[in-house]
């Protein structure tokens, strides 16, 4: 990606980058180099991975001296920094050549008369570890740098020095340790070291402002480090306070890459899903890419996790979200069965089984390392999905072992929770077999925006998804336990023909052609809600739909025609009075626009296959399918999107007149893993009608 004129510059801002480490640590940023989140920096480690993540180095401000001791002496800034005062200091983009991502973040500086600046970043993996490298050619000098860290928790800001933070030592003047509340941090290098501890003060984060939260904190310095260019020069930056790393020391570009090469193993298992041109290709690889940041593992210490046998997990998104159930159980399939990874496919879904209560594994994990919560209807019957579609792929004995000794009996235990009641008021109702939850307090679908007590989508009652998902999940379990218990596989197949049935009499709209979103307990008993929003897809896109032909294919053409964008699904129709169209303004305002109109990419998936589905699998409902998807798959791969080798959680639900623009989490697991596992299944049909 170049960037050497002004024009080239500008189309660099916002442009966002992200590396990880596999046990939730990160480094992100601004392509141009200057930080605008809280949680842009250089390197962000989990202290209980994959979470507790403490931003160590925010950024270095760097001077590169050429020449030195000559007539020709001069000094280039390459400090890149944003003040609350107003001050902008921009050295360092306006040198900018170009930037590149992939297994580092690279970039490229004219520092004048011929010479360029290279520096790399690498992220070693769970190692909770970074090494900076500089490499100066067309000229000899040195680079002075000056360390710029908040040793804090990643989503608060230092809002003033705080008197508390200490060099805890040095070595031979080539490093310094940084202690603050017990959390420490070394950095190291062969050059010299010279201690000067202060505090930049007011450091701002434009996003921030943007999203209307606190914006402006206090960066410490420790002092400068003094690195000869006559050669390439590594800085090396850790968590913890001893020299135990030699390994990290010896690091150099070109050493054997472990996540490298499960990249490209992973690509290599999707491209044999299909035949596809080179675009298509690339496109694979960059997905590969992409899905392998949310794949991380579990364990009480950064050094536990190094461990083979270290629990899988799936991180929802960068930067902010730990590992939620439900988007864990949506990823899965496509981050890790499409990618040929099913022996981590069964870990991942041990880790959720293992903190199950009550019939319900975890919405999600704390990010402070505290105690899971469990506030979701939906995100165990997805758990129930996923093992049958981990089964339907696991052909290794260890494997099968764990789907059948461990992970069946935590789905049986799901359905005997659910038909007895459970938390939430979670329940089976009796007289029609569909599954109702919670109350006007509670929100526990995926459509979950909740502000001081105020519920934007109230969905209590008896939502259509969850219906589709019950149905479906009794039937699939059905069939992969009814070698083993054809007792248990008659009596989940009988329920699952009573809930199909009530949802053909209850939530068909015969009126629009689609099916109703939820029904709403009243004095009169249930009653239907119609607003047309993509939940119905999944009464289609799952393996065993309740609908019949006609149906199906009135319901995918009203949710293609009415929701569809080349970013993904709408979450309700634009002429319903709540529609909003933009994702934009204070929290508040998001929120309300959340699941009202915001664009989701995740929801592509079940559009696609719902298409495909409805359709018969013919060559023109893949082609079909395949524009569907098309514009987020080129986006993972577009110099120019916002998110570069990523796609957000969010797009604004209005194409015109100005265009849809991404919002929320910068790099959302489910929006590349449903793009990826819809490309797979849109592939393997192409090739099997070719």
């Amino acid at each position: 990606m170049r960037a050497g004129s002004p024009a080239e510059r500008l189309q660099l801002t916002g442009r966002e980058w992200l590396l990880t480490d596999g046990s939730g640590g990160y480094a992100m940023g601004n392509a141009l180099g200057m930080p605008d989140r809280r949680y842009h920096g250089l390197l962000c480690v989990s202290l209980s991975p994959p979470v507790s993540r403490a931003m160590l180095l925010t950024s270095m401000a760097e001077i590169l001296w050429l020449h030195p001791d000559t007539p020709n002496a001069r000094s280039v800034d390459l400090t890149d920094m944003r003040f609350a005062d107003g001050t902008l200091i921009s050295n360092g983009r306006d040198r900018l050549v170009s930037f590149e991502i992939g297994d580092e973040a690279l970039w490229t500086y004219d520092v004048g008369d011929g010479a360029t600046l290279k520096r790399s970043l690498h992220l070693h993996e769970r190692r909770s570890a970074a090494t900076i490298r500089y490499e100066l050619t067309g000229a000899h000098g040195w680079i002075q740098c000056r360390p710029l860290m908040p040793l804090r928790d990643h989503h608060h800001l230092n809002h003033e020095p705080d008197p508390a933070v200490r060099l805890a030592g040095t070595a031979c003047g080539q490093s310094v340790t940084v202690e603050r509340h017990g959390l420490f941090a070394t950095i190291e290098a062969r050059g010299g070291f010279n201690p000067e501890p202060h505090w930049w003060h007011g450091a701002r984060y434009v996003t921030e402002s943007d999203r209307g939260y606190d914006d402006t904190e206090c960066l410490f310095c420790p002092g400068e480090l003094h690195l000869s260019l006559d050669e390439p020069a590594q800085v090396l930056v850790r968590l913890g306070g001893h020299a135990e790393e030699a390994d990290l020391r010896a690091w150099k570009p070109g050493d054997p890459c472990v996540r490298r090469e499960r990249t490209e193993q992973a690509a290599s298992v999707v491209l044999r899903s299909g035949s596809g041109d080179h675009a298509d290709d690339r496109a694979v690889l960059a997905l590969a890419r992409a899905a392998d940041q949310f794949v991380v593992r579990r364990g009480p210490t950064p050094k536990s996790i190094r461990d083979e046998h270290a629990q899988v997990s799936i991180l929802a998104g960068y930067p902010w979200f730990s590992d939620w159930g439900r988007d864990a159980m949506i990823s899965m399939p496509g981050l890790l069965l499409a990618t040929g990874r099913a022996a981590e496919a069964a870990s991942m879904l041990r880790t959720f089984a293992e903190a199950q209560q009550d019939g319900l594994i975890p919405n999600r994990f704390s990010d402070e390392g505290g105690e899971a919560e469990y506030n979701t209807v939906d995100a165990s019957l997805w758990f129930v999905h996923a093992v049958c579609q981990l089964a339907s792929v696991a052909h290794d004995a260890d494997t099968r072992g764990i789907v059948f000794d461990e992970l069946v009996p935590a789905c049986y235990q799901v359905i005997s929770s659910y038909l007895t009641g459970t938390r939430y008021d979670i329940k089976v109702d009796p007289a029609d077999g569909l599954v109702s939850a919670g109350n006007e307090h509670t929100q526990l679908t995926w459509m979950d925006a909740k502000r001081d007590g105020f519920v934007f989508t109230p969905r209590h009652g008896k939502p259509v998804e969850i219906q589709a998902l019950w149905q479906s999940a009794l039937r699939s379990l059905a069939v992969l336990v009814a070698s083993s218990d054809i007792r248990r596989s008659r009596d989940l197949t009988a329920r699952a023909d009573q809930a199909a049935e009530s949802i053909r009499g209850q939530f068909w709209c015969e009126r629009f052609g689609c099916a109703y979103d939820r029904l709403q307990l009243t004095s009169d008993g249930w009653r239907p809600i119609m607003e047309l929003r993509p939940n119905q897809l999944f009464l289609v896109s799952l393996p065993h739909g309740p609908l019949g032909t006609n149906q199906e294919r009135s319901l995918v053409k009203v949710c293609r025609e009415r929701l569809w964008t080349p970013a993904g699904m709408r979450t309700l129709d634009t002429l319903d009075a709540k529609y909003r169209g933009r994702f934009e303004g204070p929290i508040r305002e998001l929120d309300a626009a959340y699941h009202n109109g915001t664009v989701w990419p995740w929801l592509i998936g079940p559009m696609a296959e719902a298409w495909l589905r409805a359709f018969d699998h013919t060559p023109s409902a893949c082609a079909e399918a395949r524009m569907m998807v098309q514009k987020l798959v080129d986006l993972v791969t577009d110099p120019e999107a916002p998110s570069l080798g990523q796609l957000y959680e969010v797009y604004d639900g209005d194409t015109t007149p100005k265009p849809q623009a991404p919002g929320g989490c910068p790099a959302q697991a489910w929006s590349i893993a449903e793009v990826l596992r819809v490309l797979v299944m849109i592939r393997g049909c192409e090739s099997a009608k070719a």
